[in-house]
C-alpha cells in the first residue's frame, strides 16, 4: 500500500513536468502545399504576330484584262501575288487534362493586312493607259482540335489542326480610265480550306499562359466574277478568274484560363 502511495505522487509529478516541457516548445505549423496546377477548363485570349501570304489567279473566259480584242484569243491567263504583313486576333477554346496529355477545341478569328497590287498579265490598252490588279485577305477564322503533352507542369508542346476559311478579295484598275468605258472592277468571297499547325505554352501564373504558335493555312480554289454595270464590263463580259492561296504565320498569344 505503500508503495502506491510513493509511486502515484511521483507518476503524477513526471506528467506534470512533462506538461511544462512540452509548453516551452515552439509550435510548428504544417508547410502550406501549393494546389496541383491543372490545364483543364475554358479559356480566352488574344494573339499577335506576322503572316505570310501567296495568292494565284487564272482568268477563266475573254475579257478586258486578258484579251486585245472581243473575240480573243486569250493572250495572258495568270496573275501571282506574294503578301506579308502583321496579324491580330482572338481565340477561345477548353482544354481537358488527363494525365501528362491536353485535349482541347479551339476557334479564333484573326485580321490581316495582306495585300498586294501587281500590274495585270496583259495590257490591252497600252501605252495610253496602265491596268493592275489587286488581291487581299482581309481575315481569317478557325475551329480546330488540340493535342498536347506536358513537358513538366507549366510547359505544354501542342499539335492542332482543323477548318479554316478567309476572305479573299480582288479587283482590277484601268488608269487612267479609257474614255468611255468603265474597265474597274472588285470582288470579295469567302474561300473554305484546312489549318495545320503547333506550338508551346508555358504557364506564367496560375490562370495566365503566354505561347507562340505556327499555323500553315490552305485554301481551296473559287470563281471570283467582277463586274461594272454601265460599263464594257457588263453581265455579257465579266471578269471571270479563279482564285487560290494559302497562309503561314506566327503569332505570340496570350491565354487567361476561366476557371
Amino acid at each position: 500500500m505503500k508503495s502506491r502511495l510513493l509511486i502515484g505522487p511521483a507518476f503524477a509529478a513526471s506528467i506534470v513536468g512533462g506538461s511544462a516541457f512540452g509548453a516551452d516548445l515552439p509550435y510548428k505549423a504544417p508547410p502550406l502545399v501549393e494546389p496541383v496546377f491543372t490545364w483543364t477548363g475554358f479559356y480566352v485570349g488574344a494573339q499577335i504576330g506576322g503572316a505570310w501570304a501567296k495568292s494565284d489567279w487564272t482568268y477563266q473566259n475573254i475579257n478586258p484584262y486578258d484579251s486585245l480584242g472581243p473575240a480573243g484569243p486569250i493572250t495572258g491567263s495568270a496573275n501571282s501575288f506574294s503578301m506579308s504583313a502583321l496579324a491580330g486576333g482572338v481565340q477561345f477554346g477548353f482544354n481537358y487534362q488527363i494525365n501528362r496529355l491536353v485535349l482541347g477545341v479551339e476557334g479564333s478569328w484573326t485580321a490581316t493586312g495582306l495585300s498586294q497590287t501587281n500590274p495585270n498579265v496583259v495590257q490591252v490598252f497600252a501605252p495610253f493607259s496602265t491596268q493592275t490588279v489587286k488581291t487581299e485577305i482581309t481575315d481569317y477564322a478557325t475551329v480546330t482540335g488540340r493535342f498536347g503533352v506536358l513537358v513538366d507542369p507549366t510547359w505544354l508542346v501542342y499539335g492542332k489542326g482543323g477548318y479554316a476559311v478567309a476572305n479573299i478579295e480582288t479587283s482590277g484598275t484601268t488608269t487612267p480610265a479609257v474614255q468611255g468605258l468603265n474597265l474597274n472592277w472588285n470582288t470579295k468571297q469567302w474561300h473554305n480550306g484546312w489549318i495545320g499547325g503547333g506550338g508551346v505554352e508555358h504557364r506564367l501564373w496560375k490562370n495566365v499562359t503566354l505561347g507562340v504558335e505556327y499555323n500553315y493555312i490552305q485554301l481551296d480554289s473559287a470563281i471570283h466574277t467582277g463586274a461594272v454595270s454601265g460599263g464594257i464590263i457588263g453581265p455579257a463580259n465579266q471578269i471571270v478568274h479563279s482564285v487560290n492561296g494559302n497562309i503561314q504565320t506566327i503569332m505570340a498569344r496570350l491565354n487567361i484560363l476561366i476557371r
